[in-house]
């Protein structure tokens, strides 16, 4: 991946005009066709009173899982693999090259690899990180109210968590920076490295905004579900109009809020228990539909196939278009598909610690993946080696333990920060005796 699309964050493409001015209404008739899919699931799936819901979307943990009293495994999972998912797809689609004259170029493996591209269907899971964060604040939020609080107790909640890693990775950034430049890279190159490095903080930024307007969102789903949902649809294709017209670029921004909205309020739904009692068969015809509507949006629509930026052609995450929330339809979809059977899978001790034992350290993971990334390239271009042209005999062999190696380097970081965490709240506490 280029450095700008080394995470699923906004880049700087530039879009290109329409094809055709039909391409609007493609877009919207593909768009159109899976959340009609939807709606059929949607439409039969009845609401649930608070207490019904809560049962309906957790299941309780065994003795001694040490993770609470009433957790979805399910959920926890799908959030604990949609980021190792993104971390690892970071790390196999990103190298370098150097050129004649020295300069170190950014490389993306799917700019090469094009046959690839529909991978990124089921490889880009940031839908699913957003859906889970959809379950996770209903459930939340109704604890909170339970509690006696409100607005300003849930948000304080959320992003002390959210937040609470990165005051330790921010100093790591301009260290890296200045190693950079010392070691040659000219000024600007250095100061890129720094904003590549912070670009994971773009989902951040993206679900603090979630955050602080969920209670509004969710008592209005409480209101009137399905025009939440209805709403955002609707909302997120006349950006997407607008923006394959040629219309103002301030208003494609807008797709940060609606489309990322709408894959969490998918999650939503799932935590009130209204997609308990759908059908199968209903779900197949739903992720079929959303197959459907991709093949149509990326082939004749206006949209490219990737679902992560490439340079050069419009980008479906910056911001996500209508392929994005039609790709959050059949994630959904597919996951309750797969619903009973990773829930037994994960009744196991061995798998559900593992997920346990991730999510304890997962935002300090993504915070670091892609500085663990440049260290690693940058150590190789140290002792003269370059890494293998993507899509090449050796890049394929290679893979495995470039892998491995990143996911130890990485292993390593994350045991150092608990540790440090883990002391400075051990000398908070004494200070404060």
């Amino acid at each position: 991946m280029t450095p700008r699309d080394a995470v699923p964050a906004p880049a700087s493409v530039r879009d290109p005009a329409p094809a055709s001015a039909l391409a609007p209404a493609l877009a919207a008739g593909a768009a159109a066709g899976a959340a009609a899919g939807a709606a059929s699931v949607v439409a039969t799936s009845g609401a649930s009173t608070p207490a019904a819901a809560v049962t309906a979307g957790a299941q309780p943990d065994a003795p001694g899982s040490g993770s609470g009293s009433a957790r979805d495994r399910l959920v926890d999972a799908v959030r604990a693999a949609s980021l190792a998912v993104v971390v690892l797809g970071h790390w196999l689609m990103a190298s370098v090259s150097v050129s004649a004259d020295g300069r170190v170029i950014p490389e993306n493996a799917l700019a090469e690899l094009t046959a690839l591209r529909p991978a990124t269907w089921v490889l880009q899971v940031m839908p699913l990180f957003f859906m889970a964060g959809g379950f996770a604040n209903l459930t939340v939020w109704r604890r909170t109210v339970a509690a006696g609080g409100g607005h300003v107790a849930f948000v304080r909640s959320r992003l002390t968590r959210l937040w609470r890693p990165v005051p330790w990775f921010l100093p790591a950034v301009p260290l890296i920076g200045l190693a950079a430049f010392a070691a040659g890279l000219p000024t600007g190159g250095a100061v890129r490295l720094a904003v590549l490095l912070l670009q994971p903080l773009w989902f951040l930024a993206v679900y603090t905004g979630i955050i602080a307007i969920a209670p509004v969102l969710l008592r209005w789903h409480s209101a009137a579900p399905r025009t939440v949902l209805a709403g955002l649809v609707v909302g997120a294709m006349v950006v997407d109009a607008v923006r394959l017209t040629g219309g103002p670029s301030g208003v494609t921004a807008a797709n940060l809020a609606l489309v990322w909205l709408f894959a969490h309020h998918l999650g939503v739904w799932y935590g009130d228990g209204r997609f308990a009692a759908v059908a199968r068969r209903r779900l197949w015809v739903v992720l079929t539909a959303a197959v459907v509507a991709l093949v149509l949006l990326t082939g004749p629509g206006p949209y490219p196939v990737s679902m992560v930026g490439l340079p050069g052609q419009l980008s479906n995450m910056s911001p996500p278009t209508v392929c994005v929330l039609v790709l959050s339809i059949g994630q959904g979809a597919a996951m309750l598909l797969a619903r009973r059977r990773l829930e037994r899978w994960l009744r196991r001790p061995g798998p559900w610690a593992a997920v346990v034992r991730f999510g304890s350290v997962a935002m300090t993971v993504y915070l670091w993946h892609l500085l663990v990334l440049v260290v690693a390239f940058g150590a190789l271009l140290a002792t003269g080696q370059v890494p293998p042209q993507p899509g090449s005999m050796t890049w394929w062999l290679t893979r495995p333990p470039w892998l491995m190696a990143l996911t130890m380097v990485l292993a390593a970081v994350a045991v150092l920060m608990a540790r440090l965490r883990g002391a400075s709240r051990r000398a908070n506490r004494r200070a404060n005796r």
